[in-house]
Parts: C-alpha cells; structure tokens; sequence
C-alpha cells in the first residue's frame, strides 16, 4: 500500500494545475506577481512554493511537500477546534473523519492551495470562538494571521469571512465591534494586493472558465464530491446518502430541543454560507440575473468537508451507543476504501507521454506543439527532460482561458511562441494525454 502511496501521490506526474503551480513559481518573485495578478488567484500559496524552491529542486515530490505540510497542520486545527466545541472524543473524532474524507485526503497530495486555505480558514474560526470566550492579545493576533493568511491563499476565505461576521451579529454581538477592529487590520494588510484583486473582478467580467449554475446539478454534485469524492461508484453513493442522513438528523436534533449553542452554529455557518455567497455572481431566476460572471466552482468549497465532517460527528454522538459506533466506523470504512481505489488508480500523464514518445525519438530540429489546456505540462517535463526543442502554443481557446497569463509571461520571455503555421517535423500534444507526430503535414504516428 505505501508503495502505491508513493507513486500515486508523491511521485507520479503533474496534472495541468499542478504544472502551472510549479512553472509559475519558478518565475522571478516580481513576476510571479504579476503573472498571477493576470489570472485569478492571490500569491501565497505560490509565494510559499517559490520559498521552497530557493532550497530544493522543484520535482513533484518537493512541490507538494506543502500540501501535506498543510493537511497535517490542518488536522491539527480541526482536533483544537472541535474539541472546544464539544470536547476531546469530539475532537479525535471529527480530526479522523476530515483527515479520510476521499476529496480532502485526495487534494492533500496534490500541488495546490485547498490544503493551505482549510488550514488558515479552520485557525480562524478556533481564534474567533476563542475571542469570544475571553478576549487577550495573543488569540487577536492569532486570528489577524490566520485570517490574512487566508484571504492570500484564496479568494473564497472573504467568504468564511461573511460567515464569521453573520455569526458575529447575530449571536454573538458582545465583541462585535472589537472584531471590526481585527477584520479592518485585515484590511489593511490586504490593502496592497486589493486593486489587483478588483481588476481581475473585471477581467472575468464578460468571459470565463467556470460554467452557468445549474441547480439540479452544480449543488448536487458539490455535495456528492466534497461528501463522497470525486470517483463515481457505490461506495461514493453510499458514503454520500449516509453523510446527508446525519446531515439531516444533526439539524433536526437541535430543532427539536430548540436549543443551539453557539460554536456550533458558527461551524453551520461556515458549511452554508460559502455556498450561498459564492452562488450569487451570476444567478438567474424568474428571468432576474445577478451581475458578473459566475464563480460558484466545487473544488473551491473543499474545505466545506471539515464543518460537515463535525456536524456529521455530532449528530453520530446524539444516538445510542451503539448506533453512534456504527455510524462513524461507517463513515470512516467507507471513507478509507474510496482512498483506497484513489490509491490504486495510476492515470496516464505527460511525464509517460514524453518518456514513451517524445524523448526517445525527437531531434534537435523537431518542433513540439500544443495547445493552452496542455501548456503548462508540455513545458515542465520538456524543460524536465533538458529538451532544447522549439515550443509551440496553437493560438486556439485563448481567451480568457485560465492560464493564460502564465502562457502570455513565458512568449514575453521567448520560451514559447504562438502559431499555427508550423513547417517541418511536430510532435502535437495534447491532453489525455496524447501524441500526434506530423512531417511536413502528413501525419506519420499516433497514439
């Protein structure tokens, strides 16, 4: 099993974002900077990345050596904050239940921020509650940098921050005003980054990748995903209808007692109103259209599974002994196989690709073509592989596709140019992956 562990999710090779976190962060700081004030994100996570790289290669495994940083530190968290919710069984319990959720563990091995973001979003939440308990200056300062942590690693944060506030001003109005003060330092140390992030607000204005919400479908899969994971079979289905059972149960217990402590509706509110305010650009109903375009995507809301995970526990907690046992030996059985099939599976990836058809039979004078979805891949493992080859982006789905910017930085520096008149020897990739090698137009193998 650590074997497959290993290669699955520490050695195998980048997917497309994955290569774009890398080749991003191997740019000079001031133009990292740049490149990702052209696309949609906040630097942290890439600024934390390209720290990593002063210091080691940047391989695969190096690259996602934070992640797991992150989801351990995160685990961690999660153990603080749930057991000042509802004590220590509570907090092992809830800590196990996040730590095998199948989305989370699977994002927790890849080169991305969700892992970083469900860190600093869950130290956020421990600090307010913490606040709230008794004020000092060690948990204000504590929650400032978690908070600030969080609107740099991901946009989304400013969302548990509107949940954070809810909770604030309707339960919990008595440091209301001191936490103005804390959010407005937030602010502050955010300033810096903010015209940036309203001029990217208008860049997606008209055009991007993040398709039209459709009820039937966008919030029934995000559920099943974050709950289940991403691989369909009846295991997901199972886990899933069990997860909105207890779901269900957790919010039906506390109305009949009709009794909510505080904490806890902190912890609803931060799984819900995400969801709710990251519907909002772009909603259309009764022919009423919100403006912007929409931004609602469901891998952005992973960390949503850390509250729902603790109210799942809770709600387990509420019933007999015994149905309280089976329900979490369910939920972390079920949990573990779906990982286990993660593990198991070994999809193909550019690195396989260019072993097996570009590195063992191009010459110098070949040109390797590709398309803007692939790029980012196609260049890594070529600059991996020391390829001296001309690179070739078709200049086809270029607008406003995400990724973009890290394409229009590499032309400016002359790695790769834009064409789709290209003479001579080609090796197209494209993903899947795939290889198509081409001579002076006729086409002489494919795969």
């Amino acid at each position: 099993m650590f074997a497959i562990l290993a290669h699955n999710y520490l050695t195998r090779g980048f997917w497309g974002d994955e290569a774009w976190t890398s080749m991003i962060s191997r740019l000079p700081y001031e133009q990292m900077l740049k490149t990702t004030a052209g696309d949609f994100h906040p630097p942290g996570y890439y600024t934390v990345i390209e720290f990593l790289y002063k210091l080691f290669p940047p391989t695969e495994v190096i690259t996602r050596i934070p992640s797991i940083v992150f989801f351990l530190l995160t685990i961690f968290m999660v153990y603080k904050l749930s057991s000042y919710v509802k004590g220590k069984q509570f907090g092992v319990l809830s800590s196990i239940v996040v730590a095998v959720n199948p989305i989370f563990f699977k994002y927790a091995f890849e080169a991305r921020n969700y892992t970083m973001f469900a860190f600093a979003a869950t130290g956020s939440v421990f600090f307010l509650l913490e606040l709230s308990k008794k004020f000092n200056r060690f948990r204000a300062v504590s929650f400032v940098l978690f908070t600030a942590l969080g609107v740099y690693t991901h946009y989304y944060m400013l969302f548990i921050l509107g949940a954070e506030g809810l909770y604030l001003l309707l339960f919990d109005r008595k440091i209301f005003w001191r936490m103005i003060g804390l959010y407005t330092i937030v602010g502050l140390l955010f300033l810096p980054w903010l015209k940036v992030l309203l001029g990217q607000i208008a860049s997606v204005g008209s055009s991007y990748w993040i398709p039209p919400i459709n009820f039937k479908q966008t919030y029934f899969d995000a559920f099943e995903r974050i709950l289940g994971g991403e691989s369909q079979s009846i295991w997901r289905t199972v886990l899933f209808s069990i997860s909105l059972i207890l779901l269900t149960a957790g919010v039906f217990q506390h109305l009949i007692k009709r009794k909510f402590e505080k904490p806890y509706l902190m912890v609803w509110l931060w799984a819900v109103v995400p969801f709710f305010l990251a519907s909002l650009p772009g909603l259309a109903f009764d022919g009423v259209k919100l403006p912007f375009r929409p931004i609602f995507f469901w891998r952005y809301l992973i960390g949503a599974s850390i509250p729902l995970s603790m109210v799942m526990v809770q709600a387990s907690q509420s019933l007999s002994r015994q149905l309280f046992k089976i329900c979490i030996g369910i939920i972390v059985v079920l949990s573990v196989v779906i990982d286990s099939f993660t593990f198991a599976s070994q999809p193909r990836d550019f690195r396989d690709e260019f072993n097996e058809k570009i590195v063992r039979k191009i010459s110098n004078n070949d040109t390797i073509v590709t398309v803007l979805p692939s790029f980012a891949e196609v260049i890594y493992y070529k600059e991996r592989n020391n390829l001296s080859n001309r690179l070739v982006v078709l200049p086809e789905g270029l607008v406003q596709f995400s990724g973009k910017s890290l394409l229009d930085t590499y032309v400016l520096d002359s790695k790769v140019s834009l064409s789709d008149n290209i003479g001579g020897k080609v090796f197209l990739m494209s993903p899947g992956p795939t290889t198509e090698i081409w001579d002076h137009g006729f086409k002489l193998e494919s795969k």
